[in-house]
């Protein structure tokens, strides 16, 4: 699963690059849980803005943006009716984006996943739901929460002068 986290952590810059508001608090938040260090597998706990910042960018640019799946019986989805063996797209990308299901569903906000935040986990499913649930969402979700932390510290992405929205 290298791949996807490369994909998310990808899009966390670059979703950062355009939120420097964000960038600071969790820069701020790094310096206070991890003072003049880099952070460690002990500190991702209490890493709540960068976890966030990786949940918002997994929510708007899931890294496998279609869920191929087989119905096993004749079904009818959203008034679509639908036979036993037929294939069923599910998109994360169109989920995680539709506007009776999220406020400001096309915007970066990462506090939306902070606190209590209670997400529903067929509304919000960049690792899948049920039964065929990514095997390695707890591992990829500690990975590249650290891995945003300790790069964060260092770099910063900018978006070049006139690139903005193309």
């Amino acid at each position: 699963g290298h791949e996807t986290t490369a994909t998310t952590l990808t899009w966390a810059f670059y979703c950062l690059a355009n939120a420097p508001w964000i960038e600071a608090k969790m820069l701020e938040e790094i310096e206070r849980v991890c003072p003049g260090r880099s952070p460690t597998i002990e500190d991702v706990e209490k890493l709540e803005w960068c976890k966030a910042v990786v949940q918002e960018a997994l929510r708007l640019y899931p890294p496998v943006p279609l869920l191929p799946r087989q119905a096993r019986e004749a079904d009818e989805i959203g008034g679509v009716k639908v036979k036993g063996g037929d294939l069923i797209m599910i998109a994360p990308w169109l989920m995680h984006r539709a506007t009776d299901l999220w406020e400001k569903p096309t915007h970066f906000l990462p506090e939306r996943f902070m606190g209590n935040a209670k997400i529903n986990p067929y509304v919000y499913f960049p690792f899948a739901v049920g039964p065929r649930i990514c095997p390695g969402m707890n591992f990829g979700l500690f990975e590249a929460t650290l891995c945003l932390a300790i790069l964060i510290r260092r770099f910063r992405v900018k978006p070049r002068a006139g690139s903005a929205g193309k």
